[in-house]
């Protein structure tokens, strides 16, 4: 019938222009994530002011209209900078933490000790891995103190929840000391991110899963309940090993 025929055509037509669209978007996302990278490392290395954004689109491979015209001017690129390091480690945790147990799940099983081993372990190896994303957190407090809040801190609050709530069953389980779950986060993040920091500024990135490692089991050792202590030594697994699985 004429009418099926029209309406097939009309169907294969609207797919067609959805597939094109769809090729250009993820094109169009390619190449952002490509000024993205470049960009990245050079502001790392040359910092915000001494930046050249012609640098930046030669490396890319683009115009310098193309990079102004996906995002703005050189502060916007700064700043998509600094959020595109944090979600690449978002998806650097993902992959490398590999967890998907319940909280309740975590605390019954007794592993929060191990997990927050494991957590220190993957947060180093990505800035380890990946040392422009720390010279991008230091340039953008330098540069901008005054008038952004810092994107890391950004990142934490709005990717915390999980944490708290694994640390708020393992206190409820009596796995951990009965502190507050939010503020054992925030000391948690404040001390990988001051010895990632602080070890960078030290001499490079290359101990910096050996330096997370130690402070991570002091911080540990301090959260555990006394009576859990014996039983909590028999357990440790050697941080290095396990993060290079």
């Amino acid at each position: 019938m004429p009418t099926i025929r029209k309406t097939d055509g009309r169907v294969r037509l609207k797919t067609r222009r959805l597939m094109e669209v769809s090729k250009r978007n993820q094109k169009t996302e390619g190449r952002k994530a490509e000024i993205l990278r470049n960009a990245m490392k050079v502001f790392a290395k040359e910092g915000f002011h001494r930046t050249d954004v012609q640098e930046i689109a030669d490396l890319a491979k683009v115009g310098k209209g193309t990079v102004y015209r996906h995002f703005g001017n050189k502060e916007e690129l700064f700043l998509a900078v600094a959020k595109y390091s944090l979600e690449q480690m978002g998806e650097f945790f993902m992959e490398h933490l590999n967890e998907c147990r319940e909280p309740a799940e975590i605390a019954a099983q007794g592993d929060i000790a191990e997990l927050l081993r494991r957590i220190g372990v993957v947060y180093a190896r990505y800035y380890e891995t990946h040392p422009y994303a720390v010279e991008i957190m230091i340039h953008e407090r330098a540069e901008f103190r005054e008038s952004v809040f810092p994107t890391h801190l950004m990142y934490r609050a709005e990717n915390r929840s999980g944490l708290d709530s694994i640390l708020a069953a393992a206190a409820e389980a009596g796995q951990i000391r009965a502190y507050d779950a939010q503020k054992i986060t925030d000391a948690l993040a404040d001390l990988l991110f001051g010895s990632v920091v602080n070890g960078c500024l030290a001499g490079g990135s290359k101990n910096l899963v050996e330096r997370v490692s130690q402070a991570m089991e002091m911080f540990i050792q301090g959260l555990i309940p006394e009576q859990n202590h014996a039983l909590e030594t028999k357990s440790v697994k050697s941080p290095n090993k396990e993060g290079r699985k």
